[in-house]
């Protein structure tokens, strides 16, 4: 007879109602736009975590709660995806947005980062207003880093704008955009392309209100393993082998996520 897994390979898990794509694993709420398997995932994202075993053991009170955060997450997921698409949320969407980061307001500080998977071209991004992490793999979207570098400036600020907030301190580690903005190095005449242009509007329509920062790798940590990560769980959900760059992140987001505070990593 087998011993039975440590404690520390051992967690909870709890799936979002009606067959949502979302889930609570080890205290942390996680949500998929839409999902093949959302069971499935669950399974393979414990596994890759290191956990051997996974169980509800929650009584109804605390199941119905963890149902509502990962429910939530589905939500905030889908928005974020609409957000992207320059679509307008959902009832449901708009309120995950406003119930994730509340009370928006006036000056908030963007970074970001985006990644262009090796193997396939496709674009996962991550940002981050104030402490607050988000990130979402863009599905069908296929490119080059630079176009993830862009496309993750274009939806944090937009994401950003939907909250409420009035006033945009960009940073990123990408100095073909900081330099762009911050030096007004735009050349209105020559053709570039769609999603370059489209970036172009929404930074010419919010004028003074942003402005833009080069900072070194280090400081977009955190937005960057945010980008790796989404592409993870959507590789998890395909059932596809997860390369090291992912694998990594998959097990420092997750434990950032539990330990909870602004603590970047």
């Amino acid at each position: 007879m087998s011993p039975a897994p440590a404690r520390h390979q051992r967690a909870s898990l709890i799936l979002a109602p009606r067959g949502l794509p979302g889930y609570v694993l080890d205290g942390v709420a996680y949500g998929l736009a839409r999902s093949a398997d959302v069971r499935a995932l669950a399974a393979r994202h414990a596994g890759g975590l290191g956990f051997l075993e996974w169980h509800d053991g929650a009584d109804l009170a605390d199941r119905a709660a963890q149902e509502i955060r990962a429910e939530r997450a589905v939500h905030l997921a889908r928005a974020l995806l609409d957000l992207a698409a320059e679509r307008l949320p959902d009832a449901d969407g708009q309120a995950a947005l406003r119930a994730d980061l509340p009370g928006a307001a006036g000056v908030v500080r963007v970074r970001t980062d985006g990644s262009a998977d090796k193997a396939d071209g496709q674009l996962s991004l991550g940002h981050l207003l104030g402490d607050r992490r988000y990130a979402l793999n863009l599905p069908g979207a296929a490119g080059h880093e630079g176009l993830a570098e862009r496309e993750a400036i274009r939806v944090a600020l937009t994401h950003a704008r939907a909250l409420g907030f009035t006033h945009f301190e960009v940073q990123s580690d990408h100095k073909f955009h900081m330099r762009r903005y911050d030096e007004d190095l735009i050349h209105r005449g020559r053709r570039k392309s769609a999603s370059l242009e489209r970036l172009d509007a929404l930074v010419d329509e919010l004028g003074d209100a942003v402005t833009f920062e080069y900072v070194g790798t280090l400081d977009t940590d955190a937005p960057h393993r945010m980008a790796l990560h989404a592409r993870a769980l959507s590789r998890l959900d395909l059932n596809v082998p997860l390369s090291r760059a992912q694998r990594h992140p998959l097990r420092r987001v997750h434990f950032a996520l539990k330990a909870g505070g602004s603590v970047l990593y």
